[in-house]
């Protein structure tokens, strides 16, 4: 089990170097790359299995992050930092349990996507997958 967390990780690295790679095609106007900061609602999956529960996460600006449920209510809080478009995170449940997430994936602002992994206290890989859009 363990070492399917482990390819899971290197397989997220391994997408963030290949979109970072320049093509040589011809000069075309850019889009406009999307930032992090923003709601960005998505999917969660537990162990392997494929994202499927909702799950939505507002990065804010000074590295604050915060889930949001379904109806717009901030149901953890915590803090987010961006290195080389791989995102990491964790934060806390407001109300009780407190229970404590943690965070890691891979940005691709010219999609608006984000590809991750999710787990339980500091480690970001011991819950499962989760995939977000802008």
């Amino acid at each position: 089990m363990k070492s399917i967390k482990i390819v899971i990780v290197a397989f997220v690295l391994a997408l963030v170097s290949v979109s970072c790679s320049k093509s040589s095609d011809s000069p075309a106007a850019a889009p406009v790359p999307a930032t992090i900061e923003g709601a960005w609602v998505g999917k969660f999956g537990t162990d392997n299995s494929k994202p499927s529960v909702y799950y939505s996460l507002n990065f804010k600006a000074g590295g604050i992050l915060e889930e949001i449920t379904q109806s717009g209510e901030v149901k953890g809080k915590g803090t987010w930092k961006l290195d080389n478009n791989i995102i990491y995170g964790s934060y806390n449940y407001v109300a009780p349990p407190n229970n404590k997430y943690s965070i890691i994936g891979a940005f691709d602002s010219k999609k608006g996507q984000i590809l991750g992994n999710w787990g339980y206290g500091s480690s970001s890989t011991n819950g499962g997958l989760w995939e977000m859009t802008k």
